[in-house]
C-alpha cells in the first residue's frame, strides 16, 4: 500500500520550512494539505517576540504569506509569488500558545490567484486573519525553484506530470 503524501515540500534555506542545519533561525515548520487548503502548526518561543511574550507581527505576517501561498500553488499545481498581503491582526499571539495556520485558495484567474488565512488556536480564537494576492511564476523561475526544494516520502510534488507539469498554460 502506497503511503498517503499530504505534506509540502521544504527549501533548506526558508526561515518558515527550512533546515536547521542550513539557517538555525528557521521555524522548521511543515505544510500539510487538507480538504480546503494548507496548514501548518506552531508553536511560538521567545526567539519570535516582537514584545515581551508577545509573538512579532511579521511573524505572524509570514507565516499567512507563505501558508496561503502553498494553498494556491496546491489547487492550481504551479508556483505563484506574493504581490499583495493584507492583514488584520485580531489579538496578540502569546508566546507558547500552540495555533494553527490556515490557508485556502478563493479566486482564481488565468496569471493570478487570491486566498486567505487565518492563525487560530484549538480554542477557535482567531488570533490574525488575511488575504493575499498572487501571481503566477514564470516557467524558468519555477523550474528553478522546483530544483532546489527538498522532497520527503510523504510530501506530493505538485508539479510532477501525473499533476498537470509546470506552469506553462494550456
Amino acid at each position: 500500500m502506497e503511503k498517503t503524501r499530504s505534506y509540502l515540500p521544504t527549501y533548506r534555506g526558508c526561515m518558515i520550512c527550512g533546515d536547521k542545519t542550513a539557517n538555525p533561525h528557521t521555524l522548521h515548520l511543515r505544510f500539510r494539505i487538507t480538504g480546503d487548503g494548507v496548514e501548518t502548526v506552531f508553536v511560538p518561543d521567545e526567539k519570535q517576540e516582537g514584545f515581551k511574550g508577545i509573538v512579532h507581527g511579521g511573524i505572524v505576517a509570514s507565516l499567512l504569506d507563505e501558508t496561503i501561498g502553498w494553498s494556491i500553488a496546491v489547487a492550481r499545481k504551479k508556483y505563484f509569488m506574493t504581490v499583495e498581503l493584507n492583514i488584520r491582526f485580531l489579538k496578540s499571539l502569546p508566546v507558547g500558545k500552540r495555533v494553527k495556520v490556515k490557508g485556502w485558495p478563493v479566486i482564481h484567474k488565468r496569471r493570478s490567484a487570491t486566498g486567505e488565512g487565518i492563525v487560530q488556536d484549538s480554542d477557535g480564537t482567531i488570533y490574525a486573519k488575511a488575504s493575499a494576492k498572487f501571481f503566477l511564476m514564470a516557467d524558468e523561475q519555477a523550474r528553478s525553484v522546483h530544483e532546489y526544494l527538498t522532497f520527503r516520502e510523504d510530501d506530493i510534488d505538485i508539479l510532477s506530470p501525473e499533476s498537470g507539469g509546470f506552469n506553462s498554460e494550456k
